[in-house]
């Protein structure tokens, strides 16, 4: 290591028969003889030229860019260029300005003239404004370009339909049949004289008239009789009676009034009896009788027991759209259809007996109760004497005396001595 054989400030590090050189930064090599290159990565950005230096780069950076790999892009746009409204749009070193209406160049610094173009007609003068103009027009026209004649027909002043023509500064109306005057205001009297007959009123109109007639007249200026029975006026087949001004109806049978429209009510004195509903009708009427009744007006009950409803000799009464059964002993039932006794409603023997609406039993002996459902307890009054027990049975009882006594109910002490013994 002596001299050092490292360049640029390496430093000689001894090895087992040989050396090293630890290089400083930015160098490389055996010998660190060789210059890192730190542009070989093209680190400036956006066209930007790299200079390279002991372990490090500078960057030039090409026009409207900034930063130290020229990463940023100038803003253009960030001293508002742009006048008069307008809207900056940043480029590469450079702006564009998008103009509001009415201007133009390049930082849209001139008010474009809208007067160049001479749109004001006829005569007009045309002042400038923002993106707009304003035109006087010189007498007779109008219009935002000066471009209509006044018209001295509008509004129209011809009334009733006249017709005006337009002059300058004036006009002249050509007026409809029935009017006159300078604006044809004037209505023509068309009832001057008056063409009315029989004492019609006229009623002057536009080149015409009309005649409210007098009654009994009709036509155009009221010269014909009226016919009062043109429009049919009876109703329901009455004939018509032309009069002055007046007509009369003749009614055909079941209708009344002036013109007949009245059907005459023929139920009106309530003909149908019992609560049967009457309809009238033209000249007559029906009767709709309630249950139990008949005939034209009702008058007739129907014989509800006709033939006899009642069964088993059962009794009928009749009612009105009804009947009652009166029932023969022992049944019963709206028709007495119901034999209370069959089947025999009474047990162990028993006899059923009819009643009125009803029955009873007669029991055999030994049995009681409604339905003879009761076995009467013969044993009930004690009749074993002498200590005996009493065993019930059917209408009878059965002594099992006590030593000693014999007899149906226990009632004989037996003689033991009867035995001589």
């Amino acid at each position: 290591c002596s001299p050092n054989p490292c360049q640029n400030g390496g430093t000689c590090i001894p090895q087992p028969g040989d050396y090293s050189c630890s290089c400083t930064p930015g160098f490389i090599g055996i010998y660190c003889e060789n210059d890192i290159n730190n542009c070989a990565s093209n680190p400036c950005k956006n066209g930007g030229t790299c200079t390279d230096g002991v372990n490090n780069f500078t960057c030039v950076c090409a026009a409207g860019y900034t930063g130290d790999t020229c990463e940023t892009d100038i803003d253009d746009c960030a001293t508002n260029p742009c006048m008069n409204g307008g809207t900056c749009t940043d480029g590469v070193n450079q702006f564009t300005c998008n103009c509001a209406d009415g201007f133009t160049g390049e930082i849209c610094q001139n008010d474009i003239n809208d007067c160049a173009s001479n749109p004001c007609l006829n005569g007009g003068t045309c002042i400038d404004g923002i993106n707009s103009f304003t035109c006087t027009c010189v007498a007779g026209y109008t219009g935002d370009t000066c471009e209509t004649d006044i018209n001295d027909c509008a509004p129209n002043p011809c009334m009733h339909g006249g017709t005006c023509t337009d002059g300058v500064n004036s006009f002249t109306c050509t007026c409809v049949a029935g009017y006159t005057g300078d604006t044809c205001d004037t209505d023509i009297n068309d009832c001057d004289p008056n063409p009315c007959m029989n004492d019609g009123t006229c009623i002057d109109g536009v080149n015409s008239f009309t005649c409210a007639c007098a009654a009994g007249y009709t036509g155009d200026t009221c010269d014909t009789d009226n016919n009062d029975c043109a429009s049919n006026p009876c109703k329901n087949g009455g004939t018509c009676i032309d009069g002055v001004n007046q007509f009369t109806c003749n009614c055909a049978n079941g209708f009344t009034e002036d013109t007949c429209e009245n059907d005459i009510d023929d139920c009106a004195s309530n003909p149908c009896m019992n609560g049967g509903t009457c309809t009238d009708g033209v000249n007559n009427f029906t009767c709709a009788c309630v249950a139990g009744y008949t005939g034209d007006t009702c008058g007739t009950d129907i014989d509800d027991c006709n033939p006899n409803p009642c069964m088993n000799g059962g009794t009928c009464t009749v009612g009105v759209n009804q009947f009652t059964c009166n029932c023969a002993d022992g049944f019963t039932g709206d028709r007495c259809q119901n034999d209370l006794c069959l089947p025999s409603p009474c047990e162990n023997g028993g006899t059923c007996v009819p009643q009125p609406g009803d029955y009873s039993c007669s029991c055999v002996n030994g049995f009681s109760g409604t339905t003879c459902e009761t076995d009467i307890d013969e044993c009930d009054s004690n009749p074993c004497m002498n200590g005996g027990t009493c065993t019930d049975g059917v209408d009878q009882f059965t002594c099992n005396c006590a030593d000693g006594f014999t007899g149906d109910r226990c009632q004989n002490d037996i003689n033991e001595c009867g035995s001589n013994p």
